[in-house]
């Protein structure tokens, strides 16, 4: 596959103090704006269901895992950190939730179709273009006919990421050595035998920006600079892809 995304070599340590910190609010990054648009990706394009059987990918310290769960029949949390795993299994205590110390990339342990929907919340932009591709052949499998794959993730065409692509005069947030472009995203779907249905594009999140932002990104030509996160669902049903949100 050639190579469409900007890749960081330096591994990232996904350690206790990143797991501790993964949460925690802050007023440019990660305020109650931002996680209203995660929650609204959630909502909008899972609309999670008293049957489904849901799998999130990368699920961390279980905080969507806990958030769907009571929406849900069952859903399993799969990440690759023990130190995840153990923090997430401490915080909950009901029936339906079941957390998976596993690679997201190799998932052989679930039957094929196993999950009517299939969600990644800040995950992609963690994934290598080789580890994305195995991540997204495994999503295909184990998605039943009708499911639903679920994401939310930077827009590498914000002009703000277009700024940490050159380092100057902000850096690349640690770990996020895959940041994709709607359509990079969109290729990869495709490939990989997934059809994108919708897409939600989100202004940025900081105060005062995100008011202009709302307005700027829907703009013709230049709006896709304005565009801070994306929340896209795709499904492998061959059912034509309904028109973007705003």
């Amino acid at each position: 596959m050639a190579k469409m995304t900007k890749q960081v070599t330096a591994p990232h340590p996904y350690d206790t103090s990143y797991f501790e910190g993964l949460n925690r609010p802050s007023f440019w990054g990660n305020n109650p704006y931002r996680e209203s648009q995660r929650l609204r990706t959630l909502s909008a394009l899972c609309q999670p269901r008293k049957d489904d059987e849901v799998l999130e990918l990368g699920c961390g310290t279980g905080h969507y895992t806990r958030l769907l769960a009571h929406q849900v029949r069952r859903i399993v949390g799969v990440d690759f950190s023990e130190t995840a795993i153990l923090k997430a299994r401490s915080g909950t205590n009901a029936d339906n939730i079941q957390y998976v110390l596993a690679d997201i990339q190799h998932l052989d342990p679930f039957p094929r179709e196993s999950f009517q929907k299939i969600v990644a919340i800040d995950v992609v932009e963690h994934l290598a273009d080789s580890q994305f591709a195995a991540v997204l052949s495994e999503v295909e499998r184990l998605l039943t006919r009708q499911g639903l794959f679920i994401l939310f993730t930077p827009c590498r065409t914000h002009w703000i990421e277009r700024l940490k692509d050159r380092s100057f005069p902000v850096k690349q947030t640690a770990g996020h050595i895959g940041v994709r472009s709607e359509r990079e995203l969109g290729k990869f779907l495709e490939r990989s035998g997934l059809q994108v249905k919708t897409v939600l594009r989100f202004e940025t999140c900081i105060p005062v920006l995100r008011l202009l932002e709302r307005h700027l990104k829907i703009l013709p030509v230049m709006g896709s600079l304005f565009v801070s996160r994306l929340g896209m669902s795709a499904s492998k049903t061959g059912l034509e892809p309904t028109p973007g949100i705003r």
